[in-house]
């Protein structure tokens, strides 16, 4: 676990850093935010939850209702929790609708047709943090429309923090996701509910660079006793329940290929070097049924073409993200919007950099696993694969 930042003062800052560029045509027609009125049972006024911040946030002790009211008819609302949520839309003519099922803390419902009013009825310990109401037309870039995780994906990407997929992966995401347009999915191997500012930096980290199906985070609390060593690491997490999880998210998403970590932890943190020593494990575990047999109940057996560490030593690729200039973000490289993605985690930014060069190298993978055999060009991830150039 990295050292922890103040959130209060740094989340306006993030909201601000984290609006990714959007092309000319995007900027056309954009649907102007509305002003709103809210208020929360009693109704006592929550103009806090309409202020932009994630900070100035409102818990529900008890179960209870939230009027939202505008003079201009909205078409969308977009709303932002600090825990999954499930909760029920009440609209202006009565009827309601169940809501949070897919547990997205950033959220945005787009409606059938304006309203002027909605009630949000919202369970016993509930914490909203934001109401924002939209008009019709295109929506500002830093509205987070969230895709359900994959169904099967191209590349799953497995950092142990919120952040690491930044650092020490580069400009994977903004290149395979963004410019792409792959089905790339991020799970992460820790949690950081006991940081509330995290979850949220870590959604809008990901939403700038391009990804745009939901991430998996597990209920593996990131604990800073592991930090110091994979011994350290070993004594709090319980490293079978870690390859099990490991094993059911290459089950879940059947991905082509997988990228994880160094197996020396890059700075040589214990959880990041026990979660690359668990991936190599599941590797060769998920095609196996008799191997956790719960996750290939539910998901099958899946085997993965390829899986790239970060430093890996052997059949080595180096990917140029600093000169992979993408059009999706307006010529800007893979590895600048790598650097946007992680200014979005402001209570990191004084600590950690990406970095293209040194021991930390965010180019710098190798072919850790493959059935396909040794890559030849060593330009692409996929080189060989179904989605590969050539196979």
């Amino acid at each position: 676990m990295k050292k922890r930042g103040v959130c209060l003062l740094l989340a306006v800052l993030t909201a601000i850093l984290c609006a990714p560029a959007g092309t000319a045509a995007e900027q056309q027609g954009e649907a102007g935010q509305i002003e709103l009125e809210v208020r929360g049972p009693a109704g006592m006024a929550l103009q806090r939850l309409t202020d932009g911040s994630v900070s100035s946030k409102c818990s529900f002790s008890e179960k209870g209702t939230v009027e939202v009211r505008s003079s201009e008819g909205f078409a969308g609302l977009y709303l932002i929790f600090d825990r999954p949520t499930r909760w029920t839309l009440v609209h202006q003519d009565g009827g309601g609708e169940a809501r949070g099922q897919n547990g997205f803390l950033h959220e945005y419902l787009p409606l059938e047709r304006p309203e002027y009013r909605v009630e949000l009825v919202l369970p016993e310990g509930a914490v909203l943090c934001e109401v924002q109401a939209f008009g019709q037309g295109t929506l500002p870039a830093r509205v987070q429309v969230w895709q359900p995780p994959c169904e099967r994906a191209d590349l799953l990407v497995l950092p142990t923090h919120a952040d690491d997929e930044h650092l020490w992966f580069g400009g994977a995401l903004p290149y395979y996701a963004g410019e792409k347009g792959y089905d790339v999915q991020v799970a992460y191997m820790t949690n950081h509910w006991g940081e509330p500012c995290r979850p949220h930096e870590l959604l809008d980290g990901l939403w700038t660079v391009g990804v745009r199906h939901y991430p998996v985070v597990s209920e593996f609390a990131d604990l800073y006793a592991s930090k110091e060593s994979l011994e350290a690491a070993r004594e709090v997490y319980d490293e079978q329940a870690v390859t099990a999880w490991q094993v059911e998210q290459l089950r879940r998403f059947e991905p082509l290929v997988v990228l994880g970590h160094d197996v020396n932890g890059e700075y040589g943190h214990g959880a990041h070097r026990l979660n690359a020593a668990t991936l190599l494990k599941a590797l060769e575990m998920s095609g196996d049924p008799a191997v956790f047999p719960r996750s290939a109940a539910l998901y099958g057996t899946w085997q993965v073409q390829k899986c790239y560490l970060h430093l890996w030593p052997e059949n080595t690729v180096q990917m140029e993200w600093g000169e992979m200039p993408l059009q999706t973000f307006g010529g800007k490289t893979a590895l600048e919007m790598a650097a946007e993605g992680f200014a979005c985690h402001a209570s990191q930014t004084q600590w950690f950099e990406v970095r293209a060069g040194g021991k930390n190298d965010c180019r710098k993978f190798g072919l850790a696993f493959s059935a396909v055999g040794p890559d030849q060009e060593k330009k692409d991830f996929f080189e060989h694969t179904d989605r590969g150039s050539t196979n």
